[in-house]
């Protein structure tokens, strides 16, 4: 088992030593096993296992060869995996990000913007923003309901990923939103948004789940 981060180094500094390019990562990255996997004392198949493991092992990596990684487990066991067996590409779920709305002038998130959090809204939108929104950016759990008319009412629809480009039916119309938790807490004095009497209508393009208060 490698017991200090100069050890790692020291290991890969002898892979180097022998021809092969180690790559150092800019930070320690964060990675996860795609399959069983044995952790071993070197970068090669002839050193020996300190333990398996298994899929869907959260790992940080250290530094890589063309091959192999090194890299610590969440119970502190250090060593090497082949690094086909790594998946680089993990990111916080929506979960681990804040939840946020952000509200944009222009399409593909550009222009001038706010944003606001669950259990913010706004009857009446005021100033340039009124009638003037394209794109709407949706981070973490929030879920935002937006509607054409003051007092959210109009035509309305809501929104838990974002939108690069809002349909026709909302483009440059949007009077009024309310935003919550995923969970339906946040929004508004009875913790949902939009009114009891909704009814689902077919959008201009084609989607489902404009609501006419």
């Amino acid at each position: 088992m490698l017991t200090s981060t100069a050890s790692r180094i020291a290991a890969l500094a002898l892979v180097g030593l022998l021809g092969t390019t180690v790559a150092a990562f800019a930070a320690d990255d964060p990675a996860v096993t795609t399959s069983a996997a044995n952790l071993r004392t070197g970068p090669g198949l002839t050193y020996s296992v300190i333990t398996s493991l298994p899929a869907g092992t959260d790992v940080t990596v250290h530094a890589c060869t063309a091959t192999w990684c090194a890299l610590t487990t969440d119970d502190d066991d250090e060593g090497f995996v082949a690094k086909s067996l790594l998946d680089f590409d993990v990111g916080p779920s929506p979960s681990d990000e804040a939840a946020e709305v952000c509200f944009y002038q222009g399409p593909n998130f550009t222009g001038p913007n706010f944003c606001v959090e669950p259990g913010d809204s706004d009857d009446h939108i005021p100033g340039n923003y009124n009638n003037a929104i394209e794109s709407i950016l949706v981070t973490g759990d929030a879920v935002v309901e937006v509607c054409t008319g003051v007092g959210m009412h109009g035509a309305c629809d809501s929104f838990d990923s974002s939108a690069k480009k809002l349909p026709p039916v909302l483009r440059d119309q949007i009077s009024s939103y309310a935003v919550d938790n995923g969970d339906g807490t946040g929004g508004g004095d009875d913790g949902q948004i939009g009114g009891p009497d909704s009814a689902d209508v077919t959008t201009d393009d084609g989607s489902i789940g404009i609501t006419l208060n």
